[in-house]
């Protein structure tokens, strides 16, 4: 657990010198994540993001880390931009679609996070977290709009 520490403390030595790269601020964004330290890990993890120039599919893992950290604040809209980032950069990124359901559930969205999950299911079909998550979200969707469908004729 020591080495961790003096890891982590070499890490944050960097970032003030503002020789970190945008792996190292990645990485330290990622341990505040894991830490629970939110603000941190959202500033890092931007930081990261502003410095980038790896490839693009590696660059999908720290959007889908920020929007993790933004809905862990209740900032579901951030946290879905992030999200919506992660698949565009990279489409069959099937984590970043998981959490992109997630946040679209939580927020009541419920065709959208529809989708999202029938979006993991298409690149992993046996996708233990998406499948049962979509068939509910299925018959939700369907009693939903059975009821948005008997509440217009009323009118």
């Amino acid at each position: 657990m020591l080495w961790f520490y003096c890891c982590l403390y070499d890490l944050k030595e960097q970032v003030r010198s503002g020789d970190a790269s945008a792996t190292e601020l990645f990485e330290l964004g990622a341990v505040m994540l894991r830490r629970k330290f939110y603000p941190a890990a959202n500033k890092f993890l931007q930081q990261a993001i502003q410095k980038w120039d790896g490839d693009d599919q590696d660059l999908a893992q720290v959007y889908n880390a920020l929007g993790v950290s933004y809905v862990r604040e209740d900032k579901l809209d951030k946290g879905i931009a992030q999200f919506e980032m992660a698949v565009k950069l990279q489409p069959g990124y099937v984590t970043a679609w998981n959490n992109l359901g997630d946040a679209y559930e939580k927020k009541k969205e419920l065709p959208l996070a529809l989708n999202a999950f029938e979006e993991v299911l298409l690149f992993d079909p046996n996708n233990k977290v998406a499948r049962p998550r979509r068939d509910a979200l299925k018959d939700r969707v369907k009693l939903y709009k059975g009821v948005v469908a008997v509440k217009s004729k009323k009118r």
